[in-house]
Order: structure tokens, then C-alpha cells, then sequence
């Protein structure tokens, strides 16, 4: 099963308090030990997460709990993911780290960041069957998505739109005071909608070689894998950027042989350097079409020491140029920028 971080409940013993509650109450049927609230060190099922909330909200008469303890807590991101987001260069950049890195926080959870007709929209899902019948952590977690786009940037967010799959949990108009915009109910998916020049503003306590030093410890972490391929592939990650990515890299993060890790490749049909040109590729298709990031910068995280490197890659791969793949692929907003 799914788990997220205790800190996921930072502030919750606070709000029962103040309803005239006490957390044992509620934690006990779930077999949530104590020492988890706030806890960014233990964890919890997603699950049991979820059923907390609904509880919690129902049995306090407050409908919009989850948004409640999201104001409480500012960000839930502590640790390195907090480092990581404040350190990048603009938020955009934040706040694609986090996507590629919130397996950290939560494997539960899956934001999204798509460019739609001038505008950026971060779409929030997680695994559960029916998002529409557990309201509170959904609103909760676009929430805090704001929450922290207004910490990095330094600012309040405004954001253009929020969209949500349920339908408004008491009165809807009283969405505003919370979002202070427009919220939409019966939508397709969960999502924050943001004007896409928030992207490129920059993070207030940018730092270089801390995002360095944060994702290089992120990619280090022991993350359980399905397969000796997933572990190949999180290393392939982590070395692209360093641009010492070869099959004795790869084998040496791995504690093994070169040997030993090329016949294992080969027993499951996988040759080492088709496998990294495919990483290459998708992430390259992802950037162009997903990201601001120019063709310098895609080409660093790739791992090739020259853009032209780069580009008669992508030419052998798609047949036309970055820039073209950008043009005919990708938002025009990002394409113009």
C-alpha cells in the first residue's frame, strides 16, 4: 500500500483542539500511532491518511477541513523537497523537481504540469479509485500546491482558476476566501490554473549548488524498485546531468560489476547504450513539449557536453530540429519564450 510522510499531518492536533477534539479519538481506529503526526521521519498508508480527513471533517461538522489544516500547515513539503523547490532557479523549474521527485513524499501523489493556450495548468491525482469521494485530501493537496508556488516566488498566488472533479462541499461562493479566484465543480480533473508567466518568475532563495547537492541526495535515496531495470534507470537519472553517464557509472552506483550488469541487461534483451538513447529520447520529447527549459539547458540535463551533440541527436530521432519539435509539438507560449 501507498504511504505519505507524517508531516502530511503537521498542524492536525492544533485544528482538532480548536473544535474542542482530541487527536487519540481519531487516530486510534486507524491504527495511527502518535508519534506519526507531524512526523516527517515515519509514515502512514495514503489511505488511512484519506479516511482520517473524511472522518475528521464529518465528525467536526466541517466541510472544508482539508482546506482548513492546508493554511495551518503553509507547505507539507519539509526536508529535501523543500530545499529543492526554494533553491531552483524560477518556478517552473520548482515545481518540475518536485513532480519528478514527490515519489520522496508520497508515491500516492501525481501533480502534473501541462502548457494549455497561455496558460499553465498543475494537475493533482493520486491512486485511489474515485478522487470525487474523497474531497478533503484533494482540496487539501491544490492548496498547498498554491501555498507553496506563493513561497517560492515570494508572493501571495492568484491563481486564474481552480478546477475540482467532486462537488462544493457546503456553500460554493465561500471557495473564494480560499483560492481567491474562481473555483469550478463537476470538472474533468483536479487542477490549478496559473497564468504561464508565473513560471518564469524567479524562486526568492534561489541557489545553485544547493539544488545540485538536494537532487543528487534525492537521486541516492533508496527507493524500492520493481526490477534491477527500475534501479538502472534511477541511476541513468541521476548521472545525466553529471555527464558521466556510461555503463561502468551506471554499474558503479549500483555496487556492481560492469560485466555483471551488461550480462544481466542482455539476458532481459537490453543493450546498455540503446537503453540510455531511449531515456534520452522520451525526457527530450518531455522537456521540448512540457517545459520552458532552452535547448542548452535540455541538452546539459541529457548529459551532452555540446548542443550541437544534442541536436543532431534529436535530428536522428524525430527528423526535424528542437526548435521545430517545440513549434509543432509544444504550447505556442513556450515555444514564443
Amino acid at each position: 500500500m501507498d504511504s505519505i510522510r507524517g508531516s502530511a499531518l503537521l498542524q492536525y492536533d492544533q485544528l482538532l483542539v480548536e473544535h474542542g477534539a482530541a487527536q487519540r479519538d481519531f487516530l486510534a481506529p486507524l491504527h495511527i500511532a502518535p508519534d506519526v503526526v507531524g512526523n516527517y521521519g515515519k509514515h502512514l498508508p495514503y489511505l488511512s491518511l484519506v479516511q482520517l480527513f473524511e472522518g475528521s471533517a464529518h465528525a467536526l461538522s466541517l466541510p472544508r477541513f482539508g482546506l482548513e489544516l492546508a493554511l495551518r500547515q503553509g507547505s507539507t513539503l519539509v526536508g529535501p523537497l523543500r530545499h529543492l523547490a526554494n533553491s531552483a532557479p524560477t518556478v517552473g523549474h520548482a515545481l518540475v523537481a518536485v513532480i519528478r521527485y514527490m515519489r520522496h513524499y508520497s508515491p500516492a501523489i501525481h501533480f502534473r504540469l501541462e502548457h494549455r493556450a497561455g496558460q499553465a495548468m498543475l494537475f493533482f491525482d493520486n491512486g485511489l479509485p474515485s478522487s470525487e469521494q474523497t474531497p478533503q485530501i484533494v482540496e487539501k493537496s491544490v492548496m498547498g500546491a498554491r501555498l507553496l508556488i506563493g513561497e517560492l516566488r515570494g508572493a501571495p498566488l492568484r491563481p486564474r482558476a481552480v478546477t475540482l472533479r467532486h462537488a462544493a462541499l457546503g456553500d460554493a461562493s465561500g471557495y473564494t476566501r480560499y483560492f481567491d479566484c474562481p473555483v469550478l465543480f463537476g470538472q474533468a480533473h483536479n487542477s490549478l490554473v496559473l497564468g504561464a508567466d508565473v513560471l518564469q518568475e524567479a524562486c526568492v532563495h534561489h541557489d545553485a549548488d544547493l539544488h545540485a547537492i538536494v537532487r543528487h541526495f534525492l537521486e541516492n535515496q533508496a527507493v524500492p524498485c520493481d526490477s534491477l531495470l527500475a534501479s538502472v534507470e534511477r541511476k541513468i537519472q541521476m548521472l545525466l546531468p553529471a555527464q558521466r553517464c556510461t555503463l561502468e557509472q551506471v554499474a558503479l552506483a549500483l555496487n556492481m560489476n560492469s560485466r555483471t550488469l551488461q550480462r544481466h541487461l542482455a539476458s532481459d534483451g537490453i543493450e546498455f547504450e540503446g537503453y540510455l538513447d531511449g531515456i534520452r529520447r522520451r525526457q527530450a520529447q518531455q522537456m521540448l513539449r512540457k517545459t520552458t527549459l532552452s535547448v542548452g539547458q535540455i541538452a546539459n540535463e541529457l548529459g551532452y557536453r555540446r548542443t550541437t551533440s544534442f541536436c543532431r541527436a534529436h535530428l536522428r530521432w524525430f527528423d526535424i530540429t528542437p526548435l521545430e519539435h517545440r513549434r509543432q509539438y509544444g504550447d505556442p507560449v513556450i515555444a514564443a519564450l
